[in-house]
C-alpha cells in the first residue's frame, strides 16, 4: 500500500469509528435529518452488519451484488426497529443517488430474502396463491431504511443530488409518472446552518469548516477559553490533511484535551514568518505570500486559492516553500 492509500485507509477508519460512537451519530442525524429534533436516542441505537449484499433472482436472472455502507445502526422503538445508514464522501460521486439507492433496495431486497427463509424453515402455510407466489405473507411488513450522504471535501458538492437530476430531460405528461429518488446530503462546507449539541460534532463542522474557509479568526474566537479532545483534534487534521498542525497540537495537550487557539497561532505565526522571510529573499509581495503559504499549509486546494490570487502569486509562494526546505 503506498502512502496515498495508507493516508486514505487510516482517514476512512479515523471517520468511520468516529460516527460509529452513537452520541456522535445520533447528534449528526437529529441536526440533519430530523431538523434539530432530539428523534434518535443514543441508548436506542445498535451497531448493524454494514454488509447489504444480497442476490437478486428471477427466472431468467440470478446476480449476487456485493455492497457494504460505511455505518449502520438500527434504532430501537419497542419490538420495531428502523435501520439508519451512513455514507462518508471526501469527493463528489456523479452517481451517488445510484449508487445509493442501490444500497437501499439490496437492504430490502437482503430483508425480503430473510422473510422468505423464515417462512421456509418454518414450513409456514400461505393463504393464497399470490402469497405463495410472493414467498411472503400479505402482512409481512419491512423496516425502513435511512440513507445520510456525509461530504466533507473542501469544495461544495457539485454532483447530482437525486435521481431525476441523471436523467435526459423528460417531458411533464411523463415526469409525472417518474419515481424519483433524492439524497439526504450533508456538506462540511454549508454545516453552519445546523445545531449540533455534542460538542465533539460540533467541533468537527466549526473547525474544519473554517479551516476550510479560511476563516482563523472565527476559530480564535469560538476556541479562545476551552479546549479541544485530542481525539477529535487527530480527526480534524486527518481529514485536512495538516499533519504539522497536530504536532503542535500535542505540544499544547492537556489532560486529553488540546489548546486549540494556541496551536493555530503558533502555527499561522509560522507560515507567516517562513513566508515573510522567503518573500524577502525573493523580492515579491509578502502579503500574498503569506496568506498563500498559510493556505497550503492548512490543505487549502490549489484550485480555491486560484479564485483569490493568480498563477504567479502561487507559483511564487510555491517556490518559497520549496526554497525553505
Amino acid at each position: 500500500m503506498n502512502n496515498s492509500n495508507r493516508t486514505t485507509h487510516q482517514k476512512d477508519v479515523s471517520l468511520k469509528t468516529f460516527w460509529r460512537d452513537n452520541e456522535h451519530f445520533a447528534d449528526l442525524f437529529n441536526a440533519t435529518v430530523f431538523n434539530g429534533k432530539q428523534v434518535l436516542k443514543p441508548d436506542k441505537l445498535t451497531e448493524m452488519d454494514t454488509d447489504v449484499s444480497a442476490t437478486i433472482h428471477s427466472k431468467s436472472y440470478n446476480e449476487s451484488i456485493t455492497r457494504n455502507r460505511d455505518v449502520v445502526k438500527k434504532m430501537s422503538d419497542g419490538v420495531e426497529f428502523n435501520i439508519l445508514g451512513l455514507e462518508i464522501q471526501d469527493k463528489t460521486h456523479y452517481a451517488m443517488p445510484l449508487r445509493t439507492m442501490t444500497y437501499d433496495a439490496l437492504g430490502y431486497i437482503k430483508e425480503y430474502n430473510d422473510i422468505k427463509k423464515h417462512h421456509k424453515l418454518n414450513k409456514d402455510s400461505f393463504s393464497s396463491h399470490e402469497e405463495f407466489l410472493s414467498g411472503i405473507n400479505k402482512s409481512d411488513r419491512f423496516h425502513p431504511i435511512i440513507p445520510l450522504v456525509l461530504y466533507y471535501g473542501e469544495s461544495f458538492w457539485d454532483g447530482t443530488t437525486c435521481l431525476s437530476d441523471m436523467m435526459l430531460s423528460m417531458p411533464d405528461n411523463i415526469k409525472a409518472y417518474f419515481s424519483d429518488y433524492k439524497l439526504n446530503l450533508v456538506q462540511i462546507l454549508d454545516s453552519d446552518k445546523y445545531t449540533f449539541y455534542n460538542e465533539d460534532v460540533r467541533d468537527v463542522f466549526n473547525i474544519i469548516r473554517n479551516i476550510y474557509n479560511d476563516d482563523f479568526d472565527s476559530i480564535y474566537r469560538e476556541y479562545e477559553s476551552r479546549n479541544v479532545d485530542i481525539d477529535v483534534m487527530e480527526l480534524i487534521c486527518s481529514i485536512t490533511s495538516v499533519p504539522k498542525l497536530m504536532d503542535l497540537c500535542i505540544d499544547n495537550e492537556q489532560g486529553g484535551t488540546v489548546n486549540m487557539c494556541e496551536a493555530m497561532k503558533r502555527f499561522q505565526a509560522e507560515c507567516e514568518s517562513k513566508g515573510r522571510n522567503e518573500g524577502i529573499e525573493l523580492g515579491i509581495d509578502t502579503e500574498k505570500v503569506n496568506s498563500i503559504i498559510s493556505m497550503l499549509e492548512f490543505g487549502i486546494t490549489k484550485e480555491l486559492i486560484l479564485t483569490k490570487y493568480t498563477k504567479e502569486d502561487l507559483k511564487r509562494a510555491e517556490a518559497a516553500i520549496a526554497n525553505n526546505n
